[in-house]
């Protein structure tokens, strides 16, 4: 007889939960488990989309900034280079923009006070070689 009874105590410590506790408990274990996983997620690709801008996508703007401050810079100043054309290499000299504009501007006046006629006409005639 006793051990029928050691039986039925091991069966009573066995016995169901509340069902709607279960239910309970396992839809907020459910929500909590997404939200830490959604929130994970959106960290994750923050900051990854984060470095990836600031490393990639910024990076070719800054060169494309720096190359058009030099090029800008080259405009407004007077410079040498050498232009080579098969072996022959030909030193010039840059002058700026603003210069040049007033020398094709004078040279014009000149031409057109002369009577010559202008000078593009001279050009498209010659293949655009002065």
């Amino acid at each position: 007889m006793s051990h029928q009874v050691q039986h039925h105590d091991a069966e009573e410590q066995y016995i169901d939960p509340e069902p709607g506790l279960t239910w309970f408990v396992s839809i907020v274990g459910i929500v909590i488990f997404v939200a830490t996983v959604l929130f994970g997620t959106w960290v994750y690709y923050h900051w990854a989309t984060k470095e990836n801008d600031l490393k990639i996508v910024d990076q070719p703007s800054r060169e494309a900034a720096e190359l058009r401050l030099d090029q800008e810079q080259q405009l407004v100043e007077y410079g040498r280079y050498t232009l080579q054309i098969g072996e022959q290499k030909y030193d010039r000299i840059r002058i700026p923009v603003s210069r040049a504009m007033e020398i094709a501007v004078a040279e014009s006046r000149k031409a057109a006070s002369a009577g010559t006629g202008s000078s593009n006409t001279e050009l498209a005639g010659n293949g655009g070689q002065p």
